[in-house]
């Protein structure tokens, strides 16, 4: 009788301690790892927003670059996508999948901050680095942006997003040390398979259009609205 409920207090105890997740569904998931996923699932969320925002900033009227507002709804797409597979997946494993506010003006700021440490080289350009994100989120431009009519808005924007999606990378490649530290192997296939390929070639892909837009800057940047015409057609 006794061990009986010292099992049933054992039990009880075993579930109040993980109380957030699916007892009869973790196994070798380790809370630690739950919580990496939801962060990581509010940075693909909080880039979704960030890409639906420039969409409608390539929109407006004094803008007006359709290719790259296509690329930039495409993108907010992809990256709700990606958040509703790793909420899946928690749910998969029997983890506890929660939400947080998105404050946009704090992530363009975090983002430019990671920017500084950065090892692609956009430090370089640190004044033009999340100049849209801040004017989508405030209505006010940073004095080191200096005024919109004189933005090369294509290069910006495409500047930001190496660095959103860097950023969110650095998250999954920290995710994958820690499942491949507590052998969760099923984690590491899954981020190896479905996550890391795809974010590097995102990377890739943005990385090119990057280098494209900046030679149009060349000869003091005279030819670069024109560039910037020509390569957004090609994006439509």
């Amino acid at each position: 009788m006794n061990s009986v409920v010292f099992l049933a207090l054992c039990l009880c105890v075993s579930y109040v301690a993980s109380k957030e997740s699916v007892p009869l569904v973790t196994q070798n998931y380790q809370m630690t790892i739950d919580d990496m996923l939801v962060q990581q699932v509010q940075k693909e969320l909080t880039a979704s927003y960030i890409y639906q925002a420039y969409a409608s900033y390539f929109q407006r009227a004094d803008v007006s670059l359709p290719g790259i507002k296509k690329f930039f709804s495409d993108a907010s797409i992809e990256e709700r996508d990606h958040a509703q597979s790793l909420i899946d997946y928690i749910n998969k494993r029997g983890g506890h999948a929660q939400y947080d506010k998105i404050d946009l003006k704090a992530v363009c700021e975090t983002v430019k901050s990671f920017g500084r440490s950065d090892t692609s080289g956009l430090n370089d350009f640190e004044d033009r680095r999340m100049c849209i994100c801040g004017f989508v989120a405030t209505k006010t431009i940073n004095d080191n942006c200096g005024p919109r009519e004189d933005w090369k808005e294509g290069l910006m924007a495409f500047e930001d997003t190496l660095l959103i999606e860097r950023y969110v990378n650095v998250q999954l490649l920290d995710i994958h040390k820690k499942a491949d530290a507590e052998n969760d192997a099923h984690l590491t296939h899954i981020l190896e398979h479905e996550f890391l390929e795809e974010q590097v070639n995102s990377i890739n892909k943005i990385a090119h259009h990057v280098t494209r837009l900046r030679s149009f800057e060349k000869n003091n940047g005279n030819n670069y609205k024109l560039g910037e015409y020509i390569f957004d057609q090609h994006l439509k």
